[in-house]
């Protein structure tokens, strides 16, 4: 087996760049490519954590194979917690076992010297980008390039080196059953929408002109007030923010997303969601805290999916829901009368290395 070493990327080196950035295309298997981030999209990702205080490594056995690839980054919000994230592994290589051995105690040594006193992972960088494993289970397949696609392995692997379950998420599919302009499933949230307009509120479609230079910095204004209690959040700039929405408006289509204005002409939340072949999946839904607590919620939610009805969408996504958080209710409320719904489960965890 030999002797393993961490080899720390650096990001003048040009060669080692390419090798971690080819890594993931190069050990999985394809089922499991599915949602894997294009190179260049990689390369923006190392650009933007090199900048900000991450470091990328590869595992290397005697022979200088790589066998595994990962990055560490202390969390600008707790020094004593860092993450850990583009976690790949070459399954098929017979010392990968003693790679994770090695790992373990790389990971310890590293927390150690940083002052960490916890890990969590997999976060590519931080939560605003990749994170999260998928969790094996019935209806597994098919997978979408939106949500965490990883072999059950790594699960294994994370597990090996001492990290233990941290926080639970779901994907949650709703079919559409129609009777005329009746759906199984969405009655609950149809009133909300009528005493959401009853009340003088307008739900406004993203203007596509203006999608990025007046949209964009309106939802990123609401996403850092109302998201900044969430699990591991980070503030980031806007232009940052601005560039991971140009990502997704070339890939899909967003008109069902909309803007909540209050009565009064402000803006008081918004949705994002958009259509995935033959289904509304709902991404990002917030309202700012002085409207919270009146329901708006569903029926901003209802809005989306009364325009997938007219497009005969088959049905509609909560997607990457955190177990726990307000947004799972609307989940529970819909699902009470549709037996048909169907999940895909993930999962954050993480490791005390303090006292290693």
């Amino acid at each position: 087996m030999g002797t393993f070493k961490a080899v720390a990327i650096l990001q003048t080196d040009a060669a080692l760049v390419d090798e971690f950035v080819a890594f993931a295309q190069k050990v999985r298997a394809p089922d499991y490519r599915v949602g894997v981030a294009a190179p260049e999209q990689t390369r923006r990702l190392l650009a933007w954590g090199f900048a900000h205080g991450s470091t990328f490594w590869l595992v290397r056995n005697s022979r200088d194979e790589a066998l595994l690839r990962l990055s560490l980054r202390v969390t600008p919000a707790d020094p004593a917690v860092a993450t850990v994230g583009f976690f790949e592994a070459d399954l098929a290589h017979a010392d990968l076992s003693a790679a994770v051995d090695f790992l373990k105690d790389f990971l310890g040594f590293w927390g150690r010297k940083e002052g960490v006193r916890k890990l969590v992972g997999p976060v590519d960088i931080n939560t605003w980008f990749n994170y999260r494993f998928s969790v094996p289970g019935k209806k597994f397949f098919p997978r979408y390039k939106w949500e965490p696609t990883t072999p059950p392995e790594y699960i294994d692997a994370f597990r090996k080196l001492g990290f233990s379950d941290f926080a639970y998420y779901r994907t949650v599919f709703f079919p559409h059953l129609r009777l005329g302009s009746f759906c199984l499933g969405t009655g609950a949230m149809k009133r909300s929408y009528r005493n959401v307009l009853a009340r003088g509120f307008t739900m406004r479609p993203f203007d596509a002109e203006r999608f990025l230079s007046h949209e964009v910095p309106a939802c990123y204004e609401i996403s850092q007030e109302v998201f900044k209690d969430a699990l591991l959040f980070e503030p980031i700039d806007l232009e940052t923010f601005r560039g991971l929405y140009a990502v997704a408006l070339r890939a899909y289509d967003f008109t069902p997303s909309s803007l909540l204005v209050s009565p009064e002409g402000e803006i008081a939340g918004f949705i994002f969601a958009f259509y995935d072949g033959d289904f509304l999946v709902i991404k990002s839904i917030a309202v700012t805290p002085k409207y919270q607590g009146q329901n708006l919620s569903s029926g901003l939610i209802y809005n989306a999916v009364k325009q997938s009805f007219r497009l005969g969408k088959k049905g509609t996504i909560s997607a990457l829901v955190r177990s726990g958080i307000a947004s799972e209710g609307i989940e529970k409320n819909a699902s009470k009368t549709t037996w048909l719904t169907w999940k895909h489960n993930y999962l954050l965890l993480n490791k005390d290395v303090g006292n290693e």
